[in-house]
């Protein structure tokens, strides 16, 4: 009777155990279009008795169910993403920027600066004509006009992702909060059973999370996860505490992501948050600077030769923009001289007292060829800037491609190890089933030898 006994028990764990293994199986096919979803599978062993002796009619019994994970590809993961994001927002922006600077209907800031000064090559043909100093004033107007056009443009973008910072942090907290709470969810449901479901849930948050801000996660041998931001890893989730960054504004009016009294702005190294910065702290600071370095040569250079002609009344040293103490801000300050916009016969055009020739318009015209700007000619200087901003959003655009065949690369390693595949599974469930199948058949005939042993007893 033992050996019936021992029989039926086997058969009743083999049941179970392959019962639980279908659910299993059916649990990843139904998963297997979550990308953040990890393979599991069902871990058994035979059934033991007290003493650690193996009995062999004890059967099988369920240890656990595996999560596959390998925790290297998933750290890859995680960082790869945050590089993916930062690059994929900078090279967005900076394309915006670089629209900016298309010049190829001749409506942009190039095509201002070539009819700026052959409008001087116009006035030249008659120096005394009041349409054609008309003309030359309002091509100026316009040049300082689309200065300030551009200026403003770049200004705009920095301010737009300058506020973006808020958002961004106000979404790390609120990720933040929500793996607190699915920590404590894993280690209480942890105490009886697996928690795999919740993990991969934690698993898809950081990863969203790793798309604002580089993180770096750990989980100690207690159980305890922690994750951490920036280069510093200024702790941001412990257990199931949190710790809310914030945002400070400086005099300046940019945003500094904040932890405490500390500012982590210059530490954090990857994600979204970075791109913002980026673009904010370096390239359009770069941009502007340029800019207000063009405009500002232009004012002394246009000052420089007009001042030393004669205007119709035979009036000299007539600057023709408001003169600039420096390159701060020129793009902002260019301006038309106070005579020059009140009386157009303050246009100075002629080398001598007599105010008929043309040599002053002529030298004013040839600057737009003449090579006499710290980049060349101001075309010239003017193209650098625009290759500049080209050559910048082509190499954000390289490295995204980079970063986005990498995080490729490492998803593809990630479902070979942790991914479902549905054809897998199945094959699986086939198994399973025909493993039940048979314990169901040996049940059968235990109960046909049982029912004729009792019906032997006398």
């Amino acid at each position: 009777m033992s050996t019936i006994f021992g029989l039926i028990n086997s058969a009743l764990s083999s049941l179970q155990a392959n019962q639980f293994g279908i659910a299993v199986a059916s649990n990843n096919i139904a998963n297997a279009n979550n990308p953040d979803y990890t393979r599991q599978r069902l871990v058994t062993r035979p059934s033991q008795i007290f003493g650690g002796h193996i009995n062999y009619g004890n059967g099988v019994e369920i240890v656990r169910v595996q999560a596959l994970r390998d925790q290297l590809i998933e750290l890859r993961r995680i960082q790869e993403n945050s590089n993916r994001a930062g690059n994929d927002l900078l090279s967005r922006t900076l394309s915006d920027i670089e629209v900016q600077f298309n010049d190829s209907d001749q409506t942009g800031l190039l095509g201002s600066l070539t009819k700026f000064f052959n409008s001087f090559q116009t006035l030249a043909t008659d120096p005394a004509s009041m349409s054609f100093r008309q003309e030359v004033r309002l091509q100026a107007q316009s040049l300082a006009d689309d200065f300030r056009s551009t200026r403003n443009n770049l200004l705009s973008v920095k301010d737009l992702v300058n506020r973006s910072i808020t958002d961004k942090v106000t979404t790390i907290n609120t990720l933040a909060g929500q793996i607190a709470r699915l920590n404590g969810q894993i280690a209480q449901q942890e105490l009886t059973s697996t928690a795999n479901e919740l993990r991969d849930q934690r698993a898809g948050l950081v990863k969203e999370l790793s798309g604002l801000v580089d993180v770096h996660q750990i989980e100690s041998a207690e159980g305890v996860f922690q994750l951490s931001i920036g280069a510093t890893n200024r702790m941001l989730v412990f257990g199931t505490e949190t710790a809310p960054l914030t945002t400070m504004m400086d005099a300046s009016g940019l945003n500094h992501v904040m932890s405490g009294i500390d500012d982590l702005t210059s530490h954090i190294q990857s994600g979204e948050i970075k791109g913002v910065i980026e673009v904010r702290d370096n390239y359009i600071p770069k941009y502007l600077n340029k800019l207000d370095q063009l405009a500002y040569e232009i004012v002394q250079q246009v000052n420089g030769i007009h001042s030393t002609g004669y205007d119709l009344n035979g009036n000299t040293g007539i600057n023709f923009f408001s003169p600039l103490a420096s390159a701060t801000n020129a793009t902002a300050l260019m301006s038309l001289s106070n005579a020059v916009t009140t009386d157009l016969a303050s246009i100075a055009a002629s080398g001598q007292p007599t105010g008929q020739d043309n040599q002053i318009a002529t030298q004013l015209g040839n600057l737009l060829f003449k090579p006499v700007f710290s980049g060349g000619s101001v075309t010239d200087q003017y193209r650098n800037l625009v290759f500049e901003v080209g050559t910048d959003t082509s190499n954000a655009e390289v490295a995204l491609r980079e970063h986005e065949a990498l995080a490729q690369q490492i998803e593809l390693r990630r479902q070979a190890t942790s991914g479902v595949s549905i054809d897998e599974e199945t094959v699986q469930i086939l198994q399973f089933q025909r493993a039940y199948q048979a314990s169901a058949r040996l049940l059968k005939t235990v109960d046909e030898l049982t029912q004729t042993l009792l019906g032997m007893t006398p």
